[in-house]
C-alpha cells in the first residue's frame, strides 16, 4: 500500500507544478496583452477577451468611472484567475478589483487585480483604455428597483482589505 500511496503524493504534487505553471503562463499573458483585457472564461479553463464598457455616445469610460459604472450598469469586473486555481469550478469566478497601483511600475495608474491577491491577476487598465482597438461594448442601465452587485473586498495579501470604492494595491 505504501507505494502507492507514494505514487499518488508524486503524482498530486506534478499536478500541482503543472497547474501553478499554466496559472503562471496566463498570468503573463493577461499582464502582457496590450489590445485586449483578458480575464478567465465562464468554464474557468481559458483565457477570452473582456468588453471594455462605453456611454451613450461611444466614448469608453474612464478607469475612475468603472466602479461608478458597475453599479449603474449590467457590467461586471473581468474575472480574475482563481477559478483556474480552484480546478475551473465556475462558481468561484472572481471579480477583478479596481485600484490605484501606488508602488512600482504602475504608480498612480488604475489596475484591475485579484481581490484576494491570490492568482496573479493584473491588468493595467490605465492605459488599455484610450486604445481604438479595444474591444468595447454598451451594457444596459441597471433598472431602479434592480439589485446592485455587492462591493468587491480588495484584500492587498498582507492582511489588510479595502472596501472602498478606490482602493490601493502594491
Amino acid at each position: 500500500m505504501a507505494p502507492a500511496r507514494t505514487e499518488t503524493n508524486i503524482t498530486a504534487e506534478k499536478l500541482s507544478r503543472e497547474w501553478t505553471s499554466q496559472q503562471a503562463k496566463l498570468a503573463a499573458r493577461v499582464s502582457s496583452s496590450t489590445n485586449a483585457v483578458l480575464k478567465l472564461d465562464e468554464t474557468g479553463e481559458t483565457l477570452c477577451v473582456w468588453y471594455w464598457p462605453v456611454n451613450e455616445d461611444g466614448e469608453h469610460i474612464i478607469p475612475s468611472d468603472l466602479v461608478a459604472y458597475r453599479n449603474s450598469h449590467q457590467f461586471r469586473a473581468p474575472h480574475c484567475l482563481c477559478a483556474f486555481m480552484d480546478n475551473h469550478d465556475p462558481v468561484n469566478h472572481c471579480e477583478a478589483a479596481i485600484v490605484i497601483s501606488m508602488w512600482g511600475p504602475n504608480a498612480g495608474q488604475y489596475l484591475a487585480c485579484c481581490a484576494l491577491s491570490k492568482c496573479g491577476y493584473v491588468v493595467c487598465v490605465e492605459r488599455m483604455h484610450t486604445s481604438l482597438s479595444l474591444p468595447i461594448k454598451r451594457y444596459l442601465r441597471r433598472r431602479p428597483d434592480e439589485a446592485r452587485p455587492l462591493e468587491i473586498i480588495f484584500f492587498d495579501g498582507n492582511g489588510t482589505y479595502y472596501m472602498e470604492q478606490v482602493m490601493i494595491a502594491r
